[in-house]
């Protein structure tokens, strides 16, 4: 079960790293794929997000893959423990296949 929202500061995070290792200003960036610093620092601070065209014009200035860029950014993971998904009668279930999983192998 996954929410599947982009986490845009950790993105911003990453385009940040992207450009300071190309060696580039955000001015420059910004110039390069045809958008404002303002538009580009906001992108950054994890604002806003770009569309999908300056995605591919960022992707292929600092010669970095989207996914890449958008590493930590997707959060597909469950952060609750799997417990709480069972209802009491289940884990006792559970606990009692694993007990006897456990004693046959003693």
């Amino acid at each position: 079960m996954s929410n599947n929202t982009i986490n845009k500061k950790a993105f911003g995070k990453r385009l940040k790293e992207a450009r300071e290792k190309c060696g580039l200003t955000q001015a420059e960036l910004a110039e390069e794929i045809g958008v404002s610093q303002n538009f580009l620092g906001d992108i950054e601070r994890g604002i806003k997000l770009p569309s999908l065209n300056k995605l591919i014009s960022l992707s292929n200035t600092l010669k970095s893959s989207l996914d890449t860029m958008f590493a930590e950014s997707l959060d597909n993971q469950i952060l609750e423990p799997e417990e709480i998904y069972y209802t009491s009668k289940q884990l006792s279930v559970m606990r009692n296949v694993i007990k006897a999983i456990n004693d046959n192998f003693k």
